[in-house]
């Protein structure tokens, strides 16, 4: 739960918008790592839907990663603001995926974490504590990464939305949707 703490601090601090993500799948590794050596039944379904959610979110967020490098050329957050003027689908994609990363309802990541919070709970206080820690941070840098990205005077050029930026879309929306509503599938 330590390490997962640290890296999301190393979350808030990152400048690099690949490495942003990349450390956020640390931190809620550790999640997973505590439902599965809770070895309890709940704090392993919640792993695997932690898993699975952050399966989802995450390669979605490389994937909006990779459309905004195509667009500037630069992973930097500080040469990829202002992406409501250039292209506002794919900043509502990200506003979704972020929210979702952070375990807003109604997102796969939302319910595997009441599972894996209920299970840390009842194994300490502390750790009901810790992972309440762990769960403002990933709120702070996931709205860090939206907000960097998404407003704030672009340094790169304007582009109209072409056919490649469409497929783009068509991608996050592919994470998106099993995100967010393949919960209603679960038994």
């Amino acid at each position: 739960l330590a390490g997962g703490f640290y890296a999301g601090l190393a979350c808030v601090r990152q400048v690099d918008l690949k490495c942003l993500v990349a450390y956020s799948s640390v931190a809620h590794m550790s999640l997973v790592l505590l439902g599965v050596l809770s070895n309890t039944l709940l704090g392993v379904m919640g792993a695997i839907i932690i898993m699975v959610g952050h399966g989802l979110c995450s390669s979605g967020l490389f994937s909006y990663v990779n459309a905004i490098y195509k667009m500037s050329h630069s992973r930097l957050l500080v040469m990829n603001k202002g992406g409501l003027l250039f292209c506002p689908v794919l900043v509502l994609m990200c506003f979704l995926l972020s929210s979702s990363n952070m375990a807003a309802p109604p997102s796969l990541n939302l319910f595997g974490e009441i599972l894996v919070f209920g299970v840390g709970g009842w194994m300490s206080g502390a750790f009901l504590f810790i992972l309440g820690l762990m769960s403002f941070i990933s709120a702070c840098f996931s709205l860090y990464l939206y907000g960097s990205c998404s407003h704030g005077k672009g340094l790169m050029h304007s582009e109209s939305l072409n056919l490649s930026s469409l497929c783009d879309v068509f991608v996050l929306l592919s994470h998106w949707v099993p995100l967010n509503f393949l919960f209603m599938f679960m038994p």
